[in-house]
């Protein structure tokens, strides 16, 4: 099922549903402020198993944590150094992905697998994931969305491809094909090991 919500108010008792449904193990595909996304909720046993599933990869294999700010992550991670929190503030919500040391509170369903306690954090500047984590309990576990190797753009093709196998896709038009800028915060020194979109935010 294709959902077509408003741009600038997305219809809350759709995204309620949507939220319910995640909760009961559902994953749906929403668009980002980069590429298309699978979605299940982060406390979801069922939910994350379909993630590795759909995507057919290890559960070694990390995924993303989409929270709806700063505040939400903080409880996920280990305290940040002042030049890292600086940073995630001033840039936050937008493309970016945040490598960060996890704390005990990390979702053990989502990430129970990962050799390292590090987990990447997402802060979508998306009106449709920000909508829902407005009224969605947990965070988000997410993983892109790509067929033979390459993304897609195309919301009919996600329905072709994966309309049969998920609860529904959330239509943000054609998007870019342009990934996260990565930010790794784990050390003493604040690196980039992905330069993605929003590399010019990082030179202000």
């Amino acid at each position: 099922m294709i959902y077509r919500l408003h741009p600038q108010n997305p219809e809350k008792r759709i995204l309620t549903k949507i939220s319910q449904s995640l909760l009961d193990g559902a994953v749906y595909i929403f668009p980002t402020d980069t590429v298309y996304a699978l979605v299940a909720d982060s406390q979801s046993h069922s939910g994350v198993e379909k993630l590795y599933q759909l995507k057919n990869i290890p559960k070694n294999q990390p995924l993303a944590l989409l929270c709806k700010d700063i505040s939400v992550a903080s409880h996920y991670m280990e305290q940040l150094s002042n030049e890292s929190f600086r940073l995630m503030k001033r840039i936050t919500p937008g493309p970016f992905t945040f490598i960060v040391r996890a704390n005990k509170h990390l979702p053990r369903v989502s990430f129970s697998n990962l050799k390292e306690k590090q987990i990447g954090i997402r802060i979508p500047d998306s009106i449709y994931l920000q909508s829902l984590l407005d009224l969605h309990p947990n965070p988000l576990t997410s993983t892109s969305v790509f067929i033979q190797d390459e993304f897609v753009v195309d919301v009919d093709m996600l329905e072709e491809v994966y309309g049969k196998r998920i609860q529904g896709i959330v239509d943000g038009g054609i998007v870019d094909v342009e990934l996260s800028t990565i930010i790794d915060c784990t050390g003493d020194e604040i690196l980039v090991t992905r330069e993605g979109k929003g590399m010019e935010l990082l030179a202000q």
